[in-house]
């Protein structure tokens, strides 16, 4: 009535390898490797290619906005050297029209150029300092 379980022991059993699926899952992944590999470099490729394209919107942007700040600052430049603008910054100042026959002499341009040292050049005859 009672029946007792044997233990079965396989361990001396040895299983044959199947050549036929091992040619089958080296042609599948002869197959599949460079299929995939085709569909990861197209994905990565269609991705650098729409994030080249907003950083080019984005440089466009850019270069838009700093093509208006230099138009600003191209009149603002205009502007600031007119001769009317000029002319009033001078008469602020308090400095007024010379006379033509007046001769100027400008001493301390020869003094840099002959050196710290040089004694500074002899005055123009005949015009008072």
């Amino acid at each position: 009535m009672y029946t007792q379980k044997k233990p079965i022991d396989n361990t001396h059993v040895v299983r044959e390898r199947d050549r036929q699926r091992n040619r089958e899952l080296f042609a599948v992944l002869s197959l599949g490797i460079p299929i995939g590999l085709f569909l990861l470099l197209f994905t990565w490729q269609n991705l650098e290619v729409i994030r080249l394209g907003r950083e080019a919107t984005r440089l466009q942007k850019d270069l838009k906005s700093v093509d208006a700040e230099h138009k600003a600052l191209q009149a603002e430049l205009d502007r600031l050297t007119s001769f009317d603008a000029v002319d009033d910054k001078v008469t602020t100042l308090g400095f007024a029209p010379t006379d033509a026959k007046t001769i100027v002499l400008v001493e301390g341009a020869d003094r840099r150029a002959q050196g710290a040292g040089a004694p500074p050049p002899p005055a123009a005859a005949g015009v008072a300092p």
